[in-house]
């Protein structure tokens, strides 16, 4: 299906205007991190899970119910990630083997510390990364579903002073965050020193993850009571949301990411300009049976008056590099 109702120079006009927010999907971090598309499954085999279903929150959900401890489920799954990038780079002849063995000895690092304060993903110009480009952009608000702090390391890649805050979403997790990601709601966002607020929670706080099937319900009566409350959400992310364009990026209609998203926080904002949904190839979505059906029905159900949003049909990258065209011949 071609993208011919993608408006480039508009978008790029309003990210020149600081009236554009990327919506960044923990689907995106995890596939450039682990390509492939085997990293749930691979988890699912190794904690003996039995059924055909391996989505990520149905995954968690039985190891939370089976451990009768959701903590130990969220930290078993760091861990396995953890362990994970640490094979896949063994397997790198580039990777320095020093600095390997060093960071294996290091204890208590999260997700986010070893692969991006210490192996240092992604890498500083490499601009076939896009986290790195998106970075590149100027824009004052990032919010993204996913637990791991990999958007700051590339701001901080173009010499950006990012922030990083995290929304509590169940009773008594404000305490449990690190102090340095609570939220001050006397922050004031700028292009050089840029607000990344974590829905679903940082990796360094294993209790903050959203994950398994019972968290994402329970974030859903939480955002949806906090976001109609001035407050708990910070003022730049609601108004973000509310009126500013919208990048979601890396979301399947199918995930439970996209589903609470839109159900609770980006449906029904009567201010907000029509937005963009990045979807993803559906050639590489092999459930799908019939490809024209799937992709109208996309179309239709984002299109809906409650959401306003046009698809780009293409992966991430490819979207990233033409609206960078777009915003550099304009000025940006």
């Amino acid at each position: 299906m071609p993208n011919s109702e993608i408006s480039w120079t508009y978008i790029a006009d309003q990210i020149t205007r600081k009236r554009c927010t990327p919506l960044v999907s923990n689907q995106l971090i995890l596939e450039a991190l682990f390509p492939g598309g085997r990293l749930v499954a691979e988890w699912a085999h190794n904690s003996q899970y039995p059924l055909s279903d391996t989505s990520l929150p149905l995954v968690a959900q039985y190891l939370s119910v089976t451990y009768r401890d959701p903590y130990r489920a969220k930290n078993e799954y760091l861990q396995f990630l953890k362990q994970r990038y640490l094979a896949a780079l063994e397997q790198d002849p580039a990777v320095d083997r020093i600095l390997l063995e060093q960071v294996r000895r290091e204890r208590g690092l999260s997700v986010s510390q070893l692969v991006g304060d210490r192996l240092g993903y992604p890498a500083r110009g490499d601009l076939e990364n896009p986290l790195n480009l998106l970075a590149a952009f100027d824009m004052p608000v990032f919010l993204t579903t996913s637990p791991h702090l990999l958007l700051e390391t590339a701001l901080r890649n173009l010499d950006k002073r990012p922030r990083t805050e995290a929304y509590a979403w169940h009773a008594g997790l404000e305490e449990l965050l690190p102090v340095d990601y609570r939220s001050d709601p006397g922050y004031q966002p700028t292009v050089a020193a840029p607000l990344v607020y974590h829905l679903h929670g940082v990796d360094e706080c294993p209790e903050s993850l959203v994950l398994t099937e019972d968290d994402h319900l329970d974030f859903l009566s939480s955002v949806l009571r906090d976001f109609r409350e001035i407050g708990t959400i910070p003022n730049a992310v609601r108004n973000a949301i509310s009126s500013t364009i919208l990048l979601m990026i890396g979301y399947s209609t199918q995930s439970w990411e996209m589903r609470v998203i839109l159900q609770e926080l980006i449906r029904d904002q009567p201010r907000r300009p029509r937005s963009v949904a990045i979807q993803l190839d559906p050639l590489e979505l092999v459930a799908i049976r019939d490809l024209a059906r799937f992709q109208d029905y996309v179309q239709m159900y984002l299109a809906q008056d409650k959401y306003r949003f046009d698809i780009f049909w293409g992966d991430s990258l490819t979207f990233l590099r033409q609206l960078w065209e777009a915003w550099q011949g304009g000025g940006g």
